[in-house]
């Protein structure tokens, strides 16, 4: 990798994180549903936003390539989820900056990306006695990029917590979906998560995820990924959540491997 590119993105992120515009970007073998909440760094939780209220998320991350042409992808865009219940809440990602890198060519520059929209509901609470939460998600893809961009429809999975205790929490997910449209074969698409986090002080959360991502398409090799992330949450305020998170792949099948740096400020209005 050409150190000075890779000098200028690691600034870039420096800065945005010091001026608090930063949602979560999930590594990109991952599909999981766009604009909703979570509690961790990338896995969702079944806590929906209240009714009433907004999230707002500008985010931003850097994805390194582990591939021969040392490739490098910079993006950053918004997430706005809106708590329409007491149990549901709707969103939307907008990326509205992509600047690609590799050996091969020059630093690209792409102004808007796709758009992600999706839902969450949820569906059992622990609080009314049950032994966890649990909500359902959806969402999809539209192809704003382009028009060699597909549609990714996430039909639809299942999200489960479980607060062990106060410090300790759980959260698992699965979402199954398609890719249809674009360059690309149509493909079944399947991603499942699950998260550990716990609470150092009540406002300092460390946590631990695991993610597997798979995709089968038509007349071609299935690709997949196992990737692990580390990171932290920080409640620097009452309506300011710090969010910290390094993603690395530990075994990719038919894909490169890749490191992806996030980071996010998530704002409750």
């Amino acid at each position: 990798m050409r150190k000075d590119k890779l000098r200028e993105h690691i600034l870039l992120i420096l800065l945005a994180s010091a001026v608090g515009t930063t949602t979560m970007l999930a590594p990109k073998q991952a599909h999981p549903v766009g604009g909703i909440s979570n509690s961790k760094v990338i896995v969702p939780n079944t806590e929906t936003v209240q009714k009433g209220r907004v999230e707002f998320e500008p985010f931003f991350g850097l994805s390194i390539a582990d591939d021969r042409d040392d490739s490098t992808e910079f993006e950053s865009g918004t997430r706005l989820t809106f708590g329409l219940l007491d149990n549901l809440e709707v969103g939307v990602n907008l990326i509205y900056l992509t600047i690609s890198d590799s050996d091969k060519i020059e630093s690209a520059e792409k102004e808007f990306g796709d758009t992600t929209a999706g839902f969450k509901i949820r569906l059992m609470d622990d609080d009314d006695n049950y032994p966890f939460s649990l909500a359902w998600q959806s969402g999809v893809t539209f192809p704003t990029s382009g028009d060699d961009a597909p549609w990714v429809y996430e039909l639809g999975g299942l999200i489960l917590t479980k607060n062990v205790n106060e410090r300790l929490s759980i959260d698992g997910d699965f979402v199954v979906g398609i890719v249809e449209g674009g360059e690309e074969p149509d493909a079944f698409i399947f991603n499942s998560e699950i998260g550990l986090g716990y609470y150092i002080t009540h406002r300092f959360q460390t946590v631990l995820e695991m993610a597997y991502s798979l995709e089968n398409p038509e007349n071609e090799d299935n690709t997949s990924a196992f990737i692990l992330t580390a990171g932290f949450t920080v409640q620097a305020g009452k309506i300011l959540t710090v969010i910290i998170g390094i993603s690395q792949d530990i075994y990719t099948n038919n894909i490169d491997k890749q490191l992806t740096l996030t980071s996010a400020f998530t704002f409750l209005f």
